[in-house]
């Protein structure tokens, strides 16, 4: 799409219909400032805004897309360039939800760090002791808890989760692995002697 072409068009068809760039801008939902760059070929609608667009200025998608009024919109033409909007508009979704999970895993090791810090020089227990007996369960705990939650989140919205379910296992895995080694060594190896 040519960006000048799409904003005098959006222009003349706003025109049409007798709207402000304001009046146009509160039926779909975004401020003046966006209506008027796009208008003046500074850039486009989000792809959220194509639809609610074109059903503010009367026209088809795919008019709004071709920037030009057509005689006749076929249902296949209109129904495919439909189902192109769902899917970009599912693939944003997606990379959205894929960085808040990115930024949660990332966010809930580093302050489980800085707190371990902290307590570690408070009570003087060394760190790696700290990590092993603290740090580690945590985050499979915490871990195991939000890729479950969200595994419950993709299935009620039909969305494949075996993989996040099989994350949250291994995940809520790491305490029983942890606490196993943790017994071998106290039971078996004595590696923390009880003092007198």
């Amino acid at each position: 799409m040519d960006a000048q072409k799409f904003g005098s068009f959006v222009a003349r068809c706003r025109k049409e219909k007798n709207m402000t760039q304001a009046d146009l801008a509160a039926k779909i939902n975004v401020t003046d400032k966006a209506v008027s760059r796009w208008e003046r070929g500074l850039g486009f609608p989000d792809i959220n805004t194509i639809e609610p667009l074109a059903e503010a200025l009367d026209l088809s998608v795919l008019e709004i897309m071709k920037s030009e009024k057509l005689n006749e919109v076929s249902e296949t033409e209109s129904s495919v360039v439909s189902d192109v909007i769902e899917i970009a508009k599912s693939q944003q979704e997606r990379e959205r939800k894929r960085i808040f999970l990115i930024c949660g895993i990332v966010a809930v090791p580093v302050l489980y760090i800085l707190y371990l810090d902290l307590w570690a020089s408070v009570t003087g227990i060394g760190t790696i002791l700290m990590s092993t007996m603290v740090f580690l369960p945590c985050i499979g705990i915490v871990g195991g808890i939000v890729l479950l939650l969200f595994g419950i989140w993709r299935k009620i919205h039909h969305q494949s989760c075996k993989q996040t379910f099989f994350a949250a296992a291994c995940f809520l895995m790491i305490p029983v692995i942890i606490a196993i080694i943790l017994f071998l060594l106290v039971v078996i190896g004595g590696a923390f002697p009880v003092p007198n």
